[in-house]
């Protein structure tokens, strides 16, 4: 228990938050709430095709586009496929066709082997032509594409458990036999896989017994299986989860669980550190996380993971709702309160900024005196309020130099001081030295809520010229909040390359 709870405050240093999208969608079109279905990203669309309702299985395609949460369903050429669930769909030739590979179709006592080729320009169906040995009935099985083959782990076929390695070279359009070595996963169905680089990994799944939570990974250089045994905390025995590579790490969500429980849990495998994680600290302000659920659609868009559809038990959800998960969400701004002042007080107080009438202490910046009130400054600088009681020169020196801060700099300091605001000019708000220096003066005479407004202000204007310049400062002055929000700026850039939409699995 203490090593899982360990674990799970590791992966917590990125912040992770789930956001709801209710998709846009014509008065005519209805997306069905369904489970075992695909989704396929292609570009900045993706294609979701089958699954079943609890009724009847699907073959309707509908695309959903990321740019503007809209759904239509578009007209697509030739004979389209049978309904069916637990099939695979994937991309292949560069982005020009999707393959639809086996599923249950709900009659008979064998799973589907037929494949199907969707033709993105135009859409249309055609029958591929490929030669060699193709896997034959499969369902709940996956595929994913490593280079210029397809592999397929075959999962069930209606009669038994498999797990048996298929491939399909894009190059001939010929299906082989993979033959592999090494540790080999047990046979089973309902697993989940993912792809990263020459690596492919297979997690739990259903041998026909009992659920699974282990985890295999194939060198596909060399074909060889090996069982990882990572540390941490692994996620309950499960069928049915996602799994997807997001930045070199793993991410498993849901699944279903022993006899009807359904899971909403994220864990996180990282392979650097052969470690699970349970992803903490996953909530927004306004909304959790999706409902467990088992059967549903991922996929990777930048650092973002979208979930849609699935069920648990007999509750079917979808109707073009999806679940994003932000892997690595900008630091959230916690903003100090300025205390409550009574409005009678607060005029006075403003009506007092730079007045000579009642001063007992005079600034002298730039050459400029500016009039203030020892009392008044007390109240909200501790500075101020241990500088007039320690018998420091503020204490008795009527004029006080200060130097190496600007006039207009001290007086929006000052500003606050008196009225609560900071009444910054349009330009003052995104004059990047301007602000750093607001804060470095907010930092020395400790007016925190300056200094946090200061580094929101700043957290908006940080770009690859400035980063590293406003870490450095950030660190120097302990601006915390500017700092987590550089680091997770460099985060992006560090992974911007890699940050491309990848084909999913089926």
């Amino acid at each position: 228990a203490d090593a899982g709870s360990s674990a799970a405050k590791a992966f917590s240093r990125h912040h992770t938050s789930w956001s709801m999208h209710v998709s846009v969608t014509s008065e005519l079109l209805e997306i069905p709430s369904t489970k075992n279905h695909t989704a396929t990203l292609v570009g900045n669309e993706v294609y979701v095709f089958g699954g079943y309702d609890g009724q009847k299985n699907h073959n309707e395609l509908y695309v959903f586009d990321i740019a503007s949460m809209e759904w239509r369903q578009p007209q697509v050429h030739g004979v389209k496929p049978s309904g069916r669930n637990g099939h695979s769909a994937t991309l292949l030739y560069g982005g020009s066709q999707i393959l639809i590979l086996g599923g249950w179709l709900g009659n008979g006592p064998l799973a589907a082997g037929d494949m199907h080729l969707l033709n993105l320009q135009p859409l249309k169906w055609v029958q591929p032509t490929f030669t060699g040995e193709p896997p034959g009935p499969c369902n709940m099985h996956t595929a994913d594409l490593v280079g210029r083959n397809l592999l397929v782990f075959r999962g069930g076929d209606g009669r038994a458990y498999l797990n048996d390695l298929h491939g399909l070279d894009l190059d001939s359009n010929s299906w082989y036999s993979v033959k592999t070595s090494g540790e080999q996963p047990p046979p089973r169905a309902n697993h989940a896989s993912a792809v990263d680089d020459f690596r492919l990994y297979i997690f739990g799944g259903w041998d026909g017994t009992k659920r699974l939570n282990d985890l295999y990974v194939l060198d596909t250089r060399d074909m060889v299986w090996s069982l990882l045994k990572p540390t941490g905390c692994a996620p309950q025995a499960r069928a049915g989860m996602t799994l997807s590579i997001i930045r070199d790490c793993l991410y498993l969500f849901g699944g279903s669980g022993h006899t009807t429980r359904c899971f909403n849990d994220v864990h996180v495998y990282d392979p650097r550190e052969q470690a699970w994680f349970l992803c903490v600290n996953i909530a927004n302000e306004s909304f959790s996380a999706p409902e467990r659920r088992a059967g549903h659609v991922a996929v990777v868009v930048d650092r973002r993971l979208f979930i849609s559809g699935g069920a648990c038990g007999t509750q079917y959800y979808g109707k073009g709702k999806w679940f994003i998960l932000d892997t690595d969400a900008p630091p959230a701004m916690q903003m100090a309160t300025p205390p409550l002042v009574a409005e009678s007080v607060r005029r006075v107080m403003s009506e007092s900024l730079n007045n000579q009438q009642f001063s007992d202490v005079t600034f002298v910046v730039e050459g400029r005196r500016l009039y203030a009130h020892r009392i008044l400054l007390t109240l909200f600088s501790d500075y101020f309020r241990r500088a007039f009681a320690c018998g420091m020169r503020e204490t008795y020196e009527p004029e006080i130099v200060i130097e190496g801060i600007s006039f207009e700099t001290f007086y929006a300091l000052l500003e606050f001081l008196y009225t609560l605001k900071l009444r910054l000019t349009e330009a003052q708000q995104t004059d990047v030295c301007f602000l750093m220096g607001l804060l470095r003066a907010a930092d020395q005479f400790c007016v925190d809520c300056v200094k946090q407004m200061c580094e929101r202000h700043l957290s908006g204007l940080v770009d690859i010229d400035n980063v590293e310049g406003l870490l450095q400062e950030a660190e120097r002055f302990q601006a915390t909040q500017l700092r987590l929000h550089c680091e997770w700026f460099k985060r992006q850039q560090h992974f911007e390359i890699d940050d491309k939409p990848r084909a999913p699995k089926g």
